[in-house]
């Protein structure tokens, strides 16, 4: 798949002169694109097993109201949601960590008063780990203010879509579904615009009994993580040298029998 090249480039228009698939290697191209792109959104320290902490801001967003009379809401690193359907105000919201079940539908919209939502994708019960990096970092933003049985629509703009390492989530299962996404998203990059659109409703939020307690709803700071590296990698050293001691032991052991 080149839907992260391809909006990546779309992020950074001087980038799509110059890019040849077939001259260039793709992952050059991205670290050129990355290192020119002051939009792409920067995820805080990763990855152990997969685990990403992103360093979405806690303010609040800023309300409007349309021309329609919807209230829509925005926040500070550009991502967009209207809430379709209110939850009770006691509903719990997701913690980065939890095991969450969605139903979704998944559009583009290219820009233009006429241009309507085009559907590539969709889904009742799709089962994601919340905050491992592994989604669009505009679901994983969407997802942590709303509540237990919240519907909302999420506007999400190019910088916080299918850019970054990887392939990121929600993704079409079928072929055709792919095709047309990847479609899709040449069209945003030859009209310079558009967002991906998600219906979202949050059915379920469960605790992962084998997370190993990686996640936090923080970002941690640099000698947080170094320090959690190195407890790590002094955890694997231990056990290492605990098993070379094992391995001479029970070599010496059969040294001694053979001299018996």
């Amino acid at each position: 798949l080149w839907a992260t090249t391809v909006l990546l480039a779309l992020i950074n228009p001087l980038c799509v002169r110059s890019f040849n698939p077939s001259a260039q290697n793709r992952r050059d191209f991205l670290a050129t694109t990355l290192s020119t792109t002051l939009a792409i959104p920067t995820i805080a320290h990763a990855d152990i097993e997969g685990v990403t902490t992103p360093s979405f801001t806690d303010a609040k967003p800023t309300a409007e109201n349309t021309q329609e009379g919807v209230k829509l809401y925005t926040t500070k690193s550009g991502l967009k949601y209207i809430i379709l359907q209110e939850a009770a105000e006691s509903s719990p919201s997701p913690r980065y960590g939890n095991l969450l079940t969605i139903s979704y539908k998944a559009s583009i919209k290219l820009p233009g008063k006429d241009t309507s939502l085009q559907q590539y994708d969709s889904d009742n019960n799709y089962l994601i780990k919340h905050g491992n990096g592994r989604t669009i970092p505009g679901l994983d933003e969407g997802l942590h203010s709303m509540k237990l049985g919240e519907r909302r629509r999420i506007i999400i703009p190019p910088k916080l879509g299918y850019v970054g390492p990887g392939v990121l989530g929600p993704l079409p299962a079928s072929p055709y579904g792919r095709y047309r996404l990847n479609k899709l998203l040449d069209q945003m990059i030859e009209v310079r615009g558009g967002n991906v659109v998600l219906d979202i409703e949050l059915k379920n939020i469960l605790v992962d009994e084998a997370d190993q307690g990686y996640y936090e709803d923080g970002s941690l700071t640099p000698d947080e993580f170094n320090r959690l590296r190195f407890n790590l990698q002094e955890k694997a050293k231990n056990a290492r040298e605990s098993r070379n001691a094992k391995a001479k032991n029970a070599a010496a052991g059969v040294d001694l029998l053979n001299t018996v």
